[in-house]
């Protein structure tokens, strides 16, 4: 399945997509915007990582790839789809930099909260934020995400712990 997004494509991810991935996971800028603990990744680490992603039969998962080359420049996902709950927690990831701060990774975060919605028929959607990410903290509540909670000092990030922030997006709050 792949989805059109303007100038960008989502699609599964693909074995050629480890050498992008490899740059993005073991970057320490992008490392330290989002949750998790960095101890680098090797390429076979990586081409697991795919095949995972590929299949979990619990993911709505995709790369975000240009259209004219098929170049991989991030992802975005839900993972966690619980159908009986109609709950799942979102991710996005933006490896390229010329990409950040054109609106593509709020239109990526709409298109999967509203794929959500309307295809899995989810109620809502959760995610966890680094609060030293304020871009993506403003993003997410731009789209109507509330803040819900803090997991405070819950991540280590450039010697010192932060605050995960938690935030929530029911079906009827998102925004366009």
């Amino acid at each position: 399945m792949q989805l059109e997004l303007g100038d960008y494509r989502l699609r599964k991810p693909e074995p050629y997509d480890v050498d992008a991935l490899y740059v993005w996971k073991n970057d320490r800028e992008i490392a330290a915007m989002l949750g998790g603990f960095n101890k680098g990744y090797s390429k076979t680490d990586l081409a697991k990582w795919v095949d995972f992603h590929r299949s979990a039969p619990d993911e709505a998962f995709f790369m975000i790839a240009t259209k004219a080359e098929d170049r991989a420049i991030g992802h975005v996902a839900l993972y966690k789809v619980d159908h009986r709950l109609g709950t799942a927690e979102f991710a996005i990831l933006l490896g390229d930099r010329a990409t950040w701060g054109i609106g593509l990774g709020k239109q990526c975060t709409h298109f999967m909260c509203d794929y959500g919605f309307r295809q899995l028929n989810l109620r809502k959607i959760t995610l966890e934020v680094i609060a030293t990410n304020e871009r993506a903290f403003k993003l997410y509540r731009s789209l109507g995400f509330v803040e819900e909670g803090r997991l405070r000092q819950a991540q280590f990030k450039n010697g010192a712990y932060v605050d995960v922030i938690v935030m929530g997006l029911f079906r009827e709050e998102l925004t366009t």
